[in-house]
């Protein structure tokens, strides 16, 4: 808009009234949200990016896309490409929506995706599938040991934690009531029906909890995994993709991990729930991986249940919330950046 329209269009805002006043605010704010999201757009590549088909720095100007971002045509391959190019946001309609639901995710308190769906003014099923697309982009690289700051070191702190098995929007009950003889039952009642019927529930460690397995070492280093089985082996190929050489580890009395430290060499003390055993020479404990316990139950508590079959990507949500930065702009666009597609 020229400077002159503008200032037209400014001395008319005097004579609206607060109904119009509401309207014009909602516009900016959504506005602001655009901008905000394609200035982060541009800063990711700069004045000049490479070539995200072939790598070549020899890149022109060519216009811009519809929602705005910054078009560039490539010399040596003769393909076109945009800042948004190779990243989650390629092909997405309604950019800004998506930049507020990631920072939602990151922020001191997500929503639920009815809340978060009615503030934004989208379906709730839109911002279900955003979540999960973000999260299983989220996936941590295996190269970084499953880690979320690099690999643990020094004194580490070992355990397992259990999550209830969960088959939230499973139709096998609904369809055994309706078809018996079609549809075979279930091995278990619903949850529900446990307390609706006044039924114990199952005690102990059941095939119904799922492990997961969580380390973290002083520096505030954390790595979680949800452990493919109950079996020993299962624990220790888990360990196998947390734990590096040259590390002393701490845990409770499940003989996996003494088999763990001993095939590796690794210096180990075994905790225990009992008092003078809780704690070692003043240094030696468990008490850090058991508040990340807490934290963790307390996120996922969020939710009530997430399905089973989701886990692992929840998992990854936990573990990008866990990054220590103080600017929530920041946050997002680091998480943004690290958001990269193969295609």
């Amino acid at each position: 808009m020229q400077h002159r329209a503008f200032e037209r269009w400014c001395g008319g805002i005097q004579a609206l009234n607060a109904v119009q006043v509401g309207k014009l605010r909602a516009l900016l704010e959504a506005l602001d949200d655009r901008l905000r999201t394609l200035a982060m757009i541009e800063a990711r590549s700069g004045d000049s990016p490479g070539c995200r088909h072939c790598g070549c720095e020899r890149l022109r100007r060519w216009g811009r896309t519809g929602c705005g971002v910054q078009r560039w045509h490539c010399s040596d391959c003769r393909r076109t490409m945009s800042s948004t190019t190779a990243m989650p946001l390629a092909q997405m309609r309604k950019r800004d929506r998506f930049m507020l639901v990631l920072e939602d995710m990151l922020g001191p308190h997500p929503s639920s995706c009815r809340q978060l769906a009615e503030r934004l003014g989208v379906d709730k099923m839109t911002v279900w599938r955003w979540r999960h697309r973000i999260m299983d982009l989220m996936g941590v690289d295996p190269a970084n040991a499953g880690h979320e700051h690099g690999p643990l070191a020094g004194i580490v702190e070992a355990d397992e934690t259990f999550c209830r098995e969960s088959r939230k929007g499973s139709r096998q009950w609904v369809r055994h009531e309706r078809d018996p003889a079609a549809h075979s039952k279930p091995d278990r009642l619903r949850w529900k029906d446990y307390k609706r019927l006044k039924l114990k529930l199952p005690t102990g460690v059941s095939r119904y909890q799922m492990p997961i397995l969580t380390v973290t070492d002083r520096a505030g280093r954390i790595g979680a995994e949800r452990v493919a089985g109950r079996r020993g082996g299962d624990l220790l190929e888990a360990l196998n993709h947390q734990l590096t050489a040259n590390v002393v580890l701490c845990s409770d009395g499940d003989p996996v991990y003494r088999q763990f430290a001993n095939r590796h060499h690794l210096p180990h003390h075994v905790l225990r729930d009992k008092p003078g055993h809780r704690i070692i020479q003043n240094v030696f404990h468990i008490q850090t991986v058991n508040s990340l316990h807490q934290r963790f139950h307390a996120f996922i508590g969020l939710f009530r249940g997430p399905a089973t079959r989701y886990l692992d990507r929840y998992i990854h949500w936990f573990l990008a919330r866990a990054r220590k930065n103080d600017n929530p702009s920041d946050r997002v666009w680091t998480r943004l950046s690290q958001l990269k597609t193969t295609g």
